[in-house]
């Protein structure tokens, strides 16, 4: 997105005017913007992760191992040209602050998990459920806030869960 130095709200270079003020114009306050935004993202990716479970079946794949591993790797890198909400990580610290964007969070969380159990069972069928659905839920979360914050190195994004799998042999 390039931003357009002149004043005019109608550019006439046809480029984005992006200052904060002008935004706001859409919006009635700046807490009607992060509802906003927060709405986005729950839609955006919920209808993301449906999307990427009835493109990839499962019998594509060597093993369930490999078949998450390869979400997981999704979830790390997105696909090319995918404009993914970069400020989801931030409304999680506004919740303390706005029983709105609080509540929204939540359902946020709520709608996803449910996907997410959706979608497992889908693949996996009863064995998977509301635990297996949870912890992606937490593995997700946490790699969106890591890859936000730049302090994943990207060498593990092809096997996460198969690192994670290490750690319970005997």
């Amino acid at each position: 997105m390039t931003i357009c130095p002149c004043e005019s709200d109608a550019c006439l270079h046809g480029e984005v005017r992006t200052d904060v003020a002008f935004i706001l114009n859409y919006f009635e306050s700046r807490d009607d913007l992060v509802v906003s935004y927060v709405r986005y993202t729950k839609d955006f990716m919920t209808e993301k992760c449906k999307a990427w479970f009835l493109e990839h079946d499962r019998r594509d794949y060597e093993s369930n191992l490999a078949y998450m591993n390869a979400f997981m790797s999704y979830v790390a890198n997105g696909k090319v040209g995918e404009e993914r909400p970069n400020a989801t990580t931030q409304t999680y610290v506004l919740t303390h602050y706005n029983e709105e964007v609080a509540r929204l969070v939540k359902a946020e969380f709520k709608e996803w998990r449910e996907t997410m159990e959706q979608c497992l069972i889908a693949v996996y069928g009863e064995a998977a459920g509301k635990q297996e659905a949870e912890a992606m839920m937490i593995l997700i979360t946490g790699t969106f806030l890591c890859n936000y914050n730049g302090v994943l190195t990207g060498g593990i994004n092809h096997n996460i869960i198969g690192y994670l799998s290490n750690l319970a042999k005997s």
